[in-house]
């Protein structure tokens, strides 16, 4: 999947407040360590790190961290008062991660480029003194749904609209469970380059037509996120998603273009946002649904270009090729073998370039190899031409001066 940034993703969906449920229960602090949050107002080159054990008022003083680029230590720091480790200096675009060993734990952080402007910003967590020393919890049969936070995000591409589904398995019980079947979600049909987004647990994968989720599904939310490209050839397109689990609420953010809409019977609300990327999207929110039933919505008004004028252009470029050969048979009835290897090469060339058009109207090739391989075939064909004009140049001269002689008898 084409496509953009998904940290410009995450940004849209963090500013959807309005539809979402307040008062929620805290984040697990073990789920945000490691994660890099880029700051705006850091200095650029700069990381801090925050160390924690097992709840965030419990901050590591004194505690050694060190930053590698690959398999060598970068840089080392010792956290503060507040818990926290500094690292300054550091050039844009470095591949760096960071570790620490609490007691015997070793804690670090996912790879990450250090960013152009402004800093980064992350967190340890090493286990609670009390979680390590207590007894391995035996995972047991149970049930989970879709949290209040999962939600459907859409972006438009050219005649196509990427979906990320960006879910959170919550398990309500306070010990893990696994479920009597596998969590499967089909995707619609003719979904492409499905996959599954870096930040998504490590329990989901993509199969075929499907994202599958094994368990056990710890307590608290399991981020479940994944994508695919799905065409269009029309001003609209319906999506269908089966549910294996309860949804508890239908939450679709989606790019607008012009007069789009998102139309189904299961939206209750919609509104309209303008982020700061400067476009706007689309909201609908409804109520929940339950396991087995399927959400199905519309996108209509969306940007298309019908193949009517291409299908003209085509008819009008086939007709003067037809007349040019028509031409050049009355100017010449014998033709030289080189002609006619020419003419063939022509007529390659033609049929090469209409089918690159075509592949660029059906989304099958994209813009840079588009314009590259176009620009190729232009000029390929006004060489062949070029050389045309000099081998009919005497015959047409001939034709002509044949032509002045019978009209003077």
């Amino acid at each position: 999947m084409v496509r953009r940034q998904i940290q410009d993703l995450m940004c849209v969906v963090g500013m959807v407040g309005l539809f979402v449920s307040l008062g929620q229960a805290q984040p697990d602090p073990r789920e945000m360590s490691g994660i890099p949050l880029p700051v705006g107002s850091l200095e650029s080159g700069t990381i801090t790190v925050r160390v924690v054990r097992g709840q965030l008022s419990n901050n590591i003083l004194g505690q050694t961290v060190n930053l590698y680029q690959g398999d060598t230590i970068l840089l080392t720091s010792l956290t503060n008062d507040s818990g926290r480790a500094h690292f300054s200096g550091l050039s844009p675009g470095t591949q760096v991660y960071v570790e620490t060993t609490v007691g015997e734990e070793r804690v670090k952080s996912r790879r990450f480029s250090v960013p152009r402007e402004g800093g980064i910003r992350l967190m340890l967590v090493a286990s609670d003194e009390e979680e390590s020393s207590s007894e391995v919890i035996t995972a047991e049969p149970g049930t989970v749904t879709l949290g209040g936070e999962s939600r459907f995000l859409i972006e438009l591409g050219e005649e196509n609209v990427d979906v990320y589904y960006l879910f959170d398995v919550v398990n309500s019980s306070t010990v893990p469970v696994v479920l009597r079947t596998p969590l499967v979600f089909e995707i619609p049909s003719g979904a492409q380059a499905a996959t599954i987004l870096p930040d998504s647990t490590s329990l989901a994968s993509v199969e075929g037509s499907r994202i599958r989720v094994t368990g056990p599904f710890g307590p608290g939310r399991t981020p479940v996120k994944a994508g695919y490209a799905l065409p269009y050839s029309g001003d609209s397109i319906e999506i269908s998603q089966p549910l294996p689990i309860d949804l508890e609420e239908v939450l679709i953010i989606a790019e607008k273009a012009g007069e789009m809409e998102i139309v189904s019977s299961q939206i209750i609300r919609r509104g309209e946002m303008e982020p700061t990327d400067a476009r706007t999207y689309l909201l609908a929110s409804g109520s929940g649904i339950p396991a087995g039933g399927v959400l199905t919505f519309s996108l209509v008004g969306l940007p298309y270009h019908g193949t009517l004028p291409l299908v003209i252009a085509l008819i009008i470029s086939l007709w003067i090729v037809g007349w040019g050969i028509w031409a050049t048979v009355k100017a010449d009835s014998v033709g030289s073998d080189k002609r006619q290897e020419l003419e063939v090469q022509r007529e390659r060339l033609f049929r090469e370039l209409v089918r690159v058009e075509l592949q660029q109207r059906s989304g099958r090739i994209g813009p840079t190899r588009y314009e590259k391989r176009r620009s190729d075939l232009l000029v390929l064909l006004e060489q062949i031409y070029q050389r045309l004009s000099e081998e009919l140049a005497p015959a047409i001269l001939g034709f002509h001066e044949t032509a002045k002689r019978k009209l003077s008898v």
